[in-house]
């Protein structure tokens, strides 16, 4: 793994985060959530008066989500170093990336296509809402694919310094377990268990971002650390690629 480039993996993981915060939270308002139970003329009312606003915030969501791809590709490069030979782990955390970002991407391109035309049928920007917040909400497995992924490359590490700490295998169970609710989603649109409820969404929403900038903190030392031992392995008087 060229270090230098993975730790430009690492910072992207910020920009992908900065991005997606500033367009969901300041421009779209996204938080909190529109709640599944508001009628469509609400909705479409809604969609009138912030058209704009929601079109750039889906922006700056959907131009954010391809900085996860190389937070991905950062996370993989560490895992084959784990597993070795074998690029199994790492060859499915990479395409696991890939489809949870799809799940950023998606609706972003749903609440625009909502909030393009606003006089249109308010059941049709109902239409569009909803499968824009299902789309967002429920799809939890390749995000658990990564976790338990994340999970069996740390339990295996057994090298002398191993990656991550052990307490980060557990932190991704929890957080795959904290996601679990999500799928109730699909059933209820009032209460905890609703798209915008406790737990499926605030809880959720709070191990993601806990999570998130554990494992940026994690993930660089890692990636130094990985540096360090390629830089112990270099001969003398050949040139370093020991990242900044």
């Amino acid at each position: 793994m060229n270090s230098t480039r993975a730790i430009y993996g690492v910072w992207s993981a910020a920009a992908f985060f900065l991005l997606w915060l500033v367009g969901f939270v300041f421009f779209a308002q996204w938080i909190p959530p529109i709640a599944p139970s508001t009628g469509a003329d609400d909705i479409a009312a809604l969609f009138r008066e912030r058209s704009v606003p929601i079109r750039v915030g889906m922006v700056l969501m959907s131009m954010g989500t391809v900085f996860y791809l190389p937070w991905t590709m950062a996370l993989a490069g560490l895992i084959k170093e784990i597993e070795g030979g074998s690029f199994f782990l790492s060859g499915t955390q990479l395409a696991a990336g890939v489809v949870s970002a799809m799940t950023f991407f998606l609706p972003a391109f749903l609440w625009t296509a909502a909030a393009f035309r606003p006089e249109r049928n308010p059941e049709i920007t109902q239409a569009l809402v909803d499968l824009g917040w299902l789309l967002f909400i429920t799809p939890i497995a390749p995000f658990l694919l990564q976790y338990v992924v994340l999970a069996v490359a740390i339990f295996i590490d057994r090298r002398a310094q191993p990656a991550y700490p052990r307490w980060a295998g557990y932190l991704q169970i929890f957080v795959s377990v904290s996601f679990m609710p999500a799928l109730l989603a699909f059933f209820l649109k009032t209460g905890p268990f609703a798209w915008n409820g406790l737990l499926v969404w605030w809880f959720p929403f709070a191990t993601f971002t806990a999570w998130f900038f554990t494992m940026i903190v994690l993930t660089r030392r890692a990636v130094l650390a990985s540096a360090a031992r390629t830089e112990e392995s270099v001969p003398a008087g050949e040139p370093s690629a020991l990242p900044a």
